[in-house]
């Protein structure tokens, strides 16, 4: 079987929620890597650096309009090189996705795996680049 590089499986999540985020980071990549607390800043104050990654997904959870998408990757015991990245839209939504090197039929299957976990049917695959959107309107109405 073939394996294909850099797979991109986007599923809309509903409203921004940290559970949410933290159901498919445990469920498909337990034992990630944290993030670096330098990875982003707070819109208002470019030099201040969280003092936690909790900190850091709570500020762009809290504030409404605010839009920061996360990768969290995991280097050892990834054998399909899954990164999962949680894109917190302008609009208070949240698309999950899962990037990984695999075969079709593996691909598939997290894809749906991923669909089920949120309970939602809007999402695409796409190869590199993840799909292109505004927001989390958007994404439902491309997608949906």
């Amino acid at each position: 079987m073939e394996i294909i590089i850099d797979i991109v499986c986007q599923v809309y999540a509903g409203q921004k929620s940290r559970k949410t985020i933290d159901l498919v980071l445990n469920t498909f990549l337990p034992g990630y890597e944290k993030l670096n607390l330098d990875y982003t800043f707070p819109r208002h104050d470019k030099d201040y650096i969280f003092k936690t990654e909790d900190e850091m997904i709570g500020y762009f959870i809290e504030n409404p309009a605010l839009d920061q998408t996360f990768y969290w990757n995991k280097y050892h015991d990834n054998p399909d090189k899954i990164m999962v990245g949680a894109n917190i839209t302008d609009d208070d939504r949240l698309i999950m996705s899962l990037t990984m090197d695999t075969t079709e039929d593996k691909r598939d299957m997290y894809f749906n795996k991923l669909k089920d976990v949120l309970q939602s049917d809007i999402g695409v695959i796409t190869y590199v680049y993840p799909a292109g959107y505004e927001d989390g309107e958007d994404f439902i109405i491309k997608y949906g």
